[in-house]
């Protein structure tokens, strides 16, 4: 299993996600990208979503690192993926945002 570590600020605003749950990696404009996953809550239907602002030009760089992580089989490798904004590998990620039931 393979996980997705998004933070926005270290200690108060982390979370966590299965690779294997998500759904949907949108592209929404050249800053903005939407991970979509099944709601936590199962009064909800809707879909969670995490929302990475990024430096203009780079959401193509920052989905394309999220996917292949998702679908690599690195075989003795880490299993989990932070993606802390403003943090290299992701320094393009100037803020993720938690938004549930979306």
């Amino acid at each position: 299993m393979r996980m997705l570590h998004f933070v926005d600020t270290a200690g108060t605003d982390e979370c966590f996600v299965n690779s294997e749950k998500i759904t949907l990696v949108q592209v929404t404009s050249t800053s903005n990208i939407n991970v979509y996953f099944p709601s936590n809550d199962p009064a909800v239907t809707a879909n969670d979503v995490i929302a990475l602002t990024c430096t203009t030009g780079k959401t193509d760089e920052v989905s394309l690192r999220l996917a292949d992580y998702m679908a690599a089989t690195n075989h003795g490798g880490a299993s989990v993926l932070t993606v802390l904004a403003a943090t290299a590998p992701f320094a393009d990620v100037s803020a993720v945002a938690y938004t549930a039931g979306t």
